[in-house]
């Protein structure tokens, strides 16, 4: 899944960003504090992931995610990627005019949509922005998307991952094909201009 973004992007999300996974999962839940996977710099790119342990939640524990040799083909690993729509391609050489938010697999546990939503409003509101879910070809304010996921946006992370335990069970963990895509787009991208070289302010 997808959500695109787009607003002014003067402002930062970098003081504040590490708050968002309270809002996204929880901050504390039976004396734990949400344990989550992340990596973020001052420029809009921002990694998070749910750690579906039992330490984190007990429940995780009793879920049957198939896990193989590789956790990231299971929904036990499901990362919500923000950054401008050109960077991945480009190694962040380019930027392009939105920023997006892409998920780990195609069809996602209600838990984790959740999340993004969440994460996409948080954005938006900080850039004063608007969000699109349908390829940039509709937008809506911060206020109308939260009005049309309202049922979704009003359930607890408790209710959420009661409703996930259950998906596993039927869902498939399939990669969402954009990955392809932009795998494919940095290849030639890379042909075209190759590798980036860092200076050592980049490397800072």
């Amino acid at each position: 899944m997808k959500l695109y973004l787009k607003g002014n992007y003067e402002t930062s999300i970098y003081q504040n960003c590490m708050e968002y996974p309270w809002k996204m999962w929880f901050k504390e839940r039976k004396g734990v504090k949400v344990g989550f996977s992340y990596a973020f710099d001052d420029n809009f790119y921002l990694s998070l992931t749910l750690d579906k342990f039992s330490s984190n939640d007990e429940r995780w524990g009793m879920a049957d995610f198939r896990i193989g040799k590789d956790s990231w083909a299971t929904f036990k690993r499901e990362n919500l990627n923000l950054n401008f729509e050109d960077s991945y391609e480009s190694d962040g050489r380019e930027k392009g005019d939105y920023l997006r938010i892409i998920t780990t697999h195609k069809d996602i546990l209600t838990v984790d949509k959740r999340a993004l939503y969440i994460m996409g409003i948080e954005v938006a509101s900080v850039i004063d922005g608007q969000i699109s879910e349908d390829d940039k070809e509709t937008w809506l304010s911060v206020e109308e998307f939260k009005t049309k996921h309202k049922d979704l946006l009003n359930m607890t992370y408790d209710e959420a991952v009661d409703i996930s335990l259950e998906e596993i069970k039927v869902l498939k963990a399939i990669d969402d094909p954009i990955w392809v895509e932009l795998d494919r787009k940095r290849e030639e991208y890379i042909q075209i201009h190759g590798e980036r070289v860092y200076d050592d302010e980049d490397d800072e």
